[in-house]
């Protein structure tokens, strides 16, 4: 009886060890595969400007007119070169290395003045708004020495003080058919330009782009809605 026993339980323990690994087998086959790419859309925040095209190392990825954009791109993570240039052309108007995040989604942005562009970089979260919401961020491409304010017209400011070269989180906005944003320096009470009957449409995701050099002409200045998602 003794000898049976030991038979049965030798038995019951080879299967419980099957079933783990099989188990086991099973897991590691629904594992979600590993990110190692990032996305990243290109952005001409350069008014009166020819097309330009976009590389990431030395590859071409978008060609792009005055305050254009282009879809999300894969990249890979890790330390990227992004180039700007006038089209057609190998000469790098403006050149800078960003670092990438696999699984992350970010927008490089060309700004300044023609006579000396410049690189920005944002991380774009593309996260769903809440419901019944879009939602909208604020990137401040025009050069000036104040921060800018960006308000629904006869609101407070949705967003305050916003340096050059800076950009915003994504805000949550409630669905409307028609809103009216309005420009101002912060501190001062002009308005400098106005973005007028931008539809919030729900799970739609914004952003809205201020470009043009302050220091020549107030009137300069200009505003632009893109479509993230």
């Amino acid at each position: 009886m003794k000898v049976k026993a030991n038979y049965l339980k030798c038995i019951l323990s080879v299967t419980l060890l099957s079933i783990g690994l099989t188990a086991c087998k099973k897991d590691s086959n629904t594992d979600q595969p590993v990110a190692t790419t990032a996305t990243l859309s290109f952005n001409n925040g350069l008014d009166l400007t020819p097309k330009l095209d976009f590389y990431v190392n030395g590859t071409k990825k978008a060609s792009l007119d005055a305050l254009l954009h282009s879809d999300y791109s894969e990249v890979p993570e890790g330390k990227l070169t992004i180039k700007v240039s006038n089209a057609g052309s190998t000469t790098a108007l403006a050149t800078t290395d960003f670092t990438f995040t696999a699984g992350r989604n970010y927008s490089v942005f060309v700004c300044g003045t023609t006579n000396a562009p410049t690189l920005v970089l944002a991380e774009d979260n593309l996260n769903a708004p809440l419901k019944d919401s879009g939602k909208i961020r604020f990137v401040n491409l025009s050069p000036g020495t104040k921060g800018l304010d960006l308000n629904v017209r006869g609101k407070q400011p949705v967003f305050s003080n916003l340096a050059y070269k800076s950009a915003t989180n994504f805000e949550n906005m409630a669905v409307a058919t028609e809103v009216n944003f309005d420009l101002r320096e912060n501190g001062n009470t002009q308005v400098i330009n106005s973005l007028e009957k931008v539809k919030i449409e729900n799970g739609k995701i914004y952003t809205i782009i201020a470009t043009g050099d302050r220091s020549e002409n107030s009137a300069n200045v200009k505003m632009t809605v893109i479509t993230n998602k």
